[in-house]
């Protein structure tokens, strides 16, 4: 099965930082983020990739070039500017062809989502398309419990949502092309739970959901990488799995 890793956004809620640099490139324990996540994807037995690139593209081509330095295969997709997830996946088809069904794995996270189980479970139910949920996610807000006379009755301190979160990573069918080439995404961004899911749901496409409790970071964040990276070693370690590198 092919990864498409979509790595072509230009970061703007990292900036400074990816004025300079993308965002799959930002760094953490001396390598870029991006090869984190390509690690845990090697770790779990995936060899054939398709990056999604775009912006700054050159600096990811010429840190990862085909992949021989993991053992590993690597494809780009470019573009002159980012074209939206669903426009990514329609740019990329020619090179993610050849199989039924390919795994899609956000460049900006770092998560502890078991691959392997996703894309059994999507095999499981063939069909179109299978998203990953996660149950974990710590709302940077607080919540507050209101009855009927305006009074508080309890406050929860960046409680956990406690529903299931999309964490960014989904297993689609090739059938999905014809969906994105409604949205003429060589002339527009076309978006995948934006504009696509919406569409399916419409026409009683079924959308499956595989919801586990696993942990995720959104490094698209500039709080979120700054937690990272003044995160103790250990639970960096633990994250990224330092001590398997």
């Amino acid at each position: 099965m092919k990864v498409l890793i979509l790595a072509a956004g230009k970061g703007t809620r990292l900036r400074p930082i990816t004025d300079f640099i993308p965002k799959p490139m930002v760094p953490i324990q001396g390598k870029p983020l991006l090869e984190w996540i390509l690690l845990q994807l090697i770790a779990q037995g995936f060899r054939d990739y398709v990056f999604a690139v775009s912006y700054f593209a050159e600096q990811i081509e010429n840190y990862f070039a085909d992949g021989s330095r993991w053992g590993i295969n690597i494809q780009y997709s470019s573009g002159a500017s980012p074209a939206g997830k669903a426009g990514e996946i329609w740019r990329a088809r020619k090179l993610i062809g050849g199989e039924k069904y390919f795994l899609i794995v956000p460049g900006d996270t770092v998560s502890r989502l078991d691959y392997r189980e996703l894309t059994a479970f999507h095999e499981s139910y063939r069909s179109l398309v299978t998203v990953a949920f996660s149950t974990r996610y710590r709302l940077e807000v607080g919540l507050a419990a209101v009855n009927e006379q305006n009074l508080v009755t309890g406050f929860y301190e960046k409680a956990n949502l406690s529903r299931p979160v999309s964490t960014g990573a989904y297993v689609l069918d090739q059938n999905i092309l014809p969906y994105v080439e409604r949205f003429d995404p060589e002339r527009q961004i076309v978006d995948l739970p934006g504009d696509i899911f919406p569409v399916l749901l419409q026409e009683k496409i079924p959308i499956y959901s595989f919801v586990r409790d696993y942990e995720w970071w959104d490094i698209g964040n500039i709080s979120e990488y700054e937690k990272m990276v003044r995160m103790p070693a250990a639970e960096l370690s633990r994250i990224l799995g330092l001590e398997r590198a």
